[in-house]
């Protein structure tokens, strides 16, 4: 076993570990983790950059000057690790190196759930042991099944697939201002390729593939009790064809000949395995909030791209406004009254920003297209701010005494900290 903690571990002999391209939105956050004595677990879609993001956080530790011998990886989904204890891992590695049990090391955990007892194992670590953990795995099931073992001891992150602006870092350096139209055919690319560090490195679809079949068949179709996994991949394809629209499970579960409840359980096991996203409808009812249909949106466009082709990119474009508000940890949910919509309302009742995503060149407020905009604030008069993403339109206007923002997606998804405010 010795030999294989070498392999995975060859800064301990001097040797660089491949890191790939920084993701500066989560090393920055290294020395906040350092400082608390929490379990951190990061949690995401398999192949979203968890392993590189540890892999990141060792080689910012070594250059601050860690021993290296004071850092310990394992991937514990390798088959000749996955049925050892935590624990035993940990003495082989004091035994190994001689170190004080008083001295602090710095242990990373990747594809956690692989381990046996793994919940109680770093349970008792955290209570004995000097030590700072960081752990990955690619179901938040492995969160919710530890029955409150590691309650006050983890802080849990998620991991998403790469942001436009990363996207745009993984092709080189971001293109001046003065060049918007090659920003526009960035986030164009972004919506038909997705964030999958990988593909957007060398896009194949024999990669997203592959890919899908191991979230479905190793994160899904092993922990949960589905009794028909072909049909999985069959309501993949109709809730990509359907982004954007509110769902019925009644609905799914007729075409698929599915009961309704366990339709709704197959849907709780693609959202557990971040491949997609519930969305309620914004209002103030809790009744109506639960009882009203859900809209279901991609993780990653790149996955609807493979599921339902190129040619439907405003859809993808209202998916990858949804998932930057889930990256900035913004609640939202849809406006819907008879037919008229708005794509996403954030915000309280007093003070509502509504978002309608238009992925269009021209934009007038007399278009149709707009109608559950004007309902909305005819409904919520209040309302101060609205905002309109389009494809290439930015304009300024007001209504009344409601400013209406209209802004190009590529500069929305490189800034929407900017927009994303109700005044």
């Amino acid at each position: 076993m010795n030999t294989l903690y070498y392999a995975m571990n060859p800064w301990w002999e001097g040797i660089a570990a491949e890191t790939g391209i920084e993701r500066k939105d989560y090393t920055a956050l290294l020395p906040m983790f350092q400082k608390r004595k929490q379990i951190e677990i990061l949690i995401g879609s398999r192949r979203a950059g968890k392993t590189t993001l540890l892999k990141q956080f060792i080689k910012e530790l070594l250059q601050q000057g860690v021993p290296p011998k004071d850092i310990f990886y394992a991937a514990l989904d390798h088959p000749s690790l996955s049925g050892t204890p935590i624990s035993e891992h940990v003495k082989n590695i004091r035994r190994m190196f001689m170190h004080d049990r008083k001295k602090r090391l710095y242990l990373f955990f990747d594809e956690v759930q692989e381990s046996p007892k793994w919940e109680l194992e770093l349970k008792s670590l955290y209570d004995i042991e000097n030590l700072k953990i960081f752990c990955t795995g690619s179901t938040s099931s492995l969160i919710k099944s530890q029955g409150g073992r590691l309650t006050g001891r983890q802080i849990v992150a998620t991991v998403y697939p790469l942001s436009f602006h990363e996207f745009i870092l993984f092709h080189g350096e971001k293109p001046p201002l003065s060049e918007d139209y090659k920003l526009e055919k960035l986030a164009e690319d972004y919506l038909l390729i997705g964030g999958y560090p990988e593909h957007v490195l060398n896009p194949s679809s024999e990669y997203m593939v592959n890919l899908l079949d191991d979230i479905l068949m190793r994160d899904l179709i092993r922990l949960y009790p589905i009794k028909r996994a072909a049909v999985l991949k069959d309501l993949l394809r109709l809730i990509a064809s359907s982004v954007g629209s509110r769902i019925s499970f009644n609905k799914l579960g007729n075409v698929l000949g599915l009961a309704v409840d366990t339709v709704k359980d197959y849907i709780y096991y693609l959202d557990s395995a971040f491949l997609v996203s519930s969305m309620d409808k914004w209002t103030m009812s809790n009744t109506e909030r639960i009882y009203a249909q859900k809209k279901i949106y991609f993780q990653d466009t790149g996955i609807k791209t493979l599921l339902t082709g190129t040619s439907d990119i405003g859809m993808k474009a209202e998916n990858a406004v949804y998932m930057e508000m889930q990256r900035k940890k913004i609640p939202c949910g849809y406006f819907a009254e008879s037919e008229r919509e708005v794509d996403f309302v954030t915000g309280k009742q007093g003070s509502p920003l509504p978002i309608e995503v238009k992925y269009i060149s021209t934009v007038d407020l007399t278009d149709k297209r707009l109608s559950g905009i004007k309902l909305f604030l005819r409904r919520f008069p209040k309302t101060r701010k609205v905002l309109v993403v389009s494809k290439n339109v930015e304009a300024h206007q007001t209504l009344d005494k409601t400013v209406i923002d209209v802004v190009p997606l590529w500069k929305f998804l490189l800034s929407s900290e900017q927009y994303l405010v109700s005044r």
